[in-house]
């Protein structure tokens, strides 16, 4: 398998807030929360995606067998981020999720 083969991309299933923000730092796959329990299902089962990170409110609104589902992906790894999360922290998890300070 080539290297290209092994790469895993970072994707972000929420609000417009949240989508810009990652598309600024350069996120190319994000979606809306159109059919969010679907989406994120579907999301969660794609082999191209390494990280998704989402709203934590949104995963609470999730049936008990899609949130499972979720809590227990180990690929991809489901960040979730609460909306009153101060920009360095939000900063320090994005840093944790990739490995790297995109943000600087």
């Amino acid at each position: 398998m080539s290297q290209e083969q092994d790469e895993k991309s970072i994707a972000v299933i929420g609000g417009s807030d949240l989508r810009l923000g990652f598309k600024l730092a350069g996120v190319q796959k994000t979606f809306g929360k159109e059919n969010y329990e679907q989406k994120i299902q579907d999301l969660i089962d794609r082999e191209d995606i390494g990280i998704l990170i989402t709203e934590k409110n949104d995963l609470n609104l999730l049936s008990k067998r899609i949130r499972k589902n979720v809590e227990s992906s180990v690929n991809p790894v489901v960040v979730s981020l609460s909306e009153d999360a101060e920009s360095e922290r939000l900063q320090e998890k994005i840093k944790k999720a990739i490995g790297a300070d995109i943000t600087g």
